[in-house]
């Protein structure tokens, strides 16, 4: 199709419907930015053209261009007008991308004009349904939300709607439950149901998987990402399918559409075989049951949409999930949560709706990182010489409103502190919402709170270097952020919470045996963190340690 459409934008270089088609073609291979660059050149050509505008936004969607992506949306939807009908899935397309820059009630509203446009839209009602903060105003605004969201699927199911194919029609995941602190069972299950009684077929079973997992020499174990790349899951998951013992497993890697880098390469050369996978539900099981693995391993489910659907299906006798995206699932065909000792809390077998796995370590093979080439100074990132610099290095949802009063009481007891927060990549709209709430949480050292940009990795590591202290919180722990500071020898101050998410950074501690910076409640917590900050000679014994 792509040599087919190559040629007929050469044969019509005016032509924009063969741009257009080039674009969507370019898109299902996972060229996402060549896809763009093509779409382009079709609304030049006819700035008018709804679905080129339409599926541009899509395209600067998947490449983090948001902004971009809203204005695309828009002009397709004002292109609609003015041709005289009203093109819902732009609606949809919108609402989609209010509710990812955490815009929830414009997001709402958008998808309640998208639903008034094509009110047989069952996906539509179902992303609408399932629509969630990205980074909540209070404590109160998570538990409306979750309310809504439990209300809204047992309306769904009441009803009894139905879905041909939820990843094409609804296309998301539970993604931001996990942020909330609480425990996110019984709503994962409630949604897996919900799509297994719209969609009875997401639960097809390979002929393979037939009773129990018979006994064998060697095992074929089938692991299936859409991360398996230069990202936190192809970085943690490189080692494990690289020193999987061969005598007893054949490692099948099912790759998902994607752009390659010298990660995903390394990740395919590492594996016995490499099996590409379409974008297409009843294709890709078929690929995978041709297989016939005796265990899949997803390596993280709750990330990637096409995944989550993908594990609704028994496509070997043993699957199992694990802390890539340290949630349960709620999928009645995911036997096994694959965890650790040190990140999990007594009893915690109960939050999860899989058989929960603890092995006595992480249950990771993570290679070093390079450090960086130069040294770093302060001035390479704005900051200031003089001040004790509180680096929290990770993604701005994952602080909590409850740990918003911990920030405070630190800048309060510390008059030379400033937290460094690492803005998001979408153009400051996560940045303004975290600090609307801060300012009005801790008003009086907000203005010690300080932004840098997100950054290539070697200037993060730069960063890293630069602060006094590096830290965690007990909501959600740093995994792949946390492998990277001790890499590079960057102590960090810890607060075990009480799910998995939110004890990574401990089971590290505890699979190293220090303990000297883990604390126990909030006090404790800004001791240790003012400690290492401002405590010289404690702070080169950590990072010697």
């Amino acid at each position: 199709a792509l040599e087919a459409l190559r040629r007929a934008v050469l044969a019509d270089p005016e032509s924009a419907l063969a741009y257009y088609n080039f674009g969507c073609v370019l898109e299902r291979s996972g060229h996402a930015d060549k896809a763009r660059d093509v779409y382009e050149e079709a609304v030049h050509l006819k700035p008018d053209f709804v679905e080129a505008n339409h599926a541009l936004a899509g395209a600067f969607k998947r490449l983090n261009d948001f902004d971009a992506a809203v204005k695309c949306y828009q002009r397709a939807i004002e292109a609609a007008k003015r041709r005289g009908d009203d093109f819902a899935p732009a609606h949809s397309g919108l609402a989609t991308t209010l509710r990812e820059l955490g815009h929830t009630e414009e997001s709402r509203e958008m998808f309640a004009r998208a639903i008034a446009l094509d009110p047989g839209n069952v996906g539509l009602r179902v992303k609408s349904a399932l629509v969630l903060p990205v980074i909540p105003g209070s404590v109160d605004g998570i538990a409306a939300a979750r309310a809504a969201f439990a209300a809204n699927v047992a309306a769904l199911r009441s009803e009894g709607v139905h879905l041909s194919d939820p990843f094409d029609e609804v296309g998301v995941t539970n993604f931001y439950l996990a942020y909330h602190e609480l425990g996110d069972r019984e709503l994962q299950e409630a949604v897996a149901a919900m799509y297994l009684e719209a969609c009875p077929s997401l639960g097809w079973s390979a002929p393979h998987c037939v009773g129990a997992l018979k006994a064998k020499k060697r095992l074929t174990i089938g692991i299936c990402s859409a991360f398996m790349r230069d990202h936190t899951l192809g970085k943690q998951t490189l080692g494990v399918i690289k020193t999987l013992s061969r005598k007893r497993f054949e490692v099948v890697l099912f790759r998902l559409p994607g752009a390659e880098d010298d990660t995903s390469k390394a990740i395919d050369a590492a594996a016995d075989r490499v099996v590409a996978l379409p974008n297409n539900l009843t294709a890709a099981r078929t690929t995978i049951a041709g297989e016939t693995p005796d265990i899949l391993f997803y390596p993280d489910i709750g990330m990637d949409s096409f995944t989550y659907f993908l594990a609704f299906a028994r496509l070997a006798p043993v699957q199992m999930t694990s802390w890539g995206h340290p949630d349960t699932t709620g999928i009645p065909n995911l036997d096994y949560f694959l965890s650790c000792e040190g990140m999990e809390s007594e009893g915690s077998s109960a939050e999860y709706s899989e058989q929960l796995v603890k092995l006595q370590d992480l249950t990771t093979y993570y290679y070093r990182p390079a450090p960086p080439s130069r040294q770093y100074g302060r001035g390479d990132f704005g900051l200031d010489e003089d001040a004790h610099l509180y680096l929290f290095p990770q993604t701005l949802f994952k602080i909590h409103p409850d740990f918003d009063a911990v920030f405070g009481d630190l800048l309060r007891r510390d008059p030379l502190g400033r937290l460094v927060l690492i803005d998001d990549p979408f153009g400051g709209h996560w940045r303004d919402l975290l600090l609307k709430r801060l300012r009005a949480a801790i008003p009086d050292v907000s203005e010690r709170i300080q932004f840098v940009p997100k950054a290539p990795l070697e200037d993060y590591f730069g960063l890293l270097s630069v602060a006094d202290a590096v830290l965690d919180v007990p909501t959600f722990s740093g995994g792949n952020s946390s492998l990277e500071a001790f890499a590079l020898g960057c102590p960090i101050v810890t607060w075990p919470g009480n799910f998995a998410r939110g004890r990574i950074t401990y089971a590290c501690y505890r699979q190293m045996g220090i303990s000297d910076l883990i604390a126990t409640d909030a006090g404790q917590y800004v001791d240790l963190a003012i400690r290492l900050a401002g405590d010289r000679a404690f702070h080169q014994n950590m990072t010697d340690r």
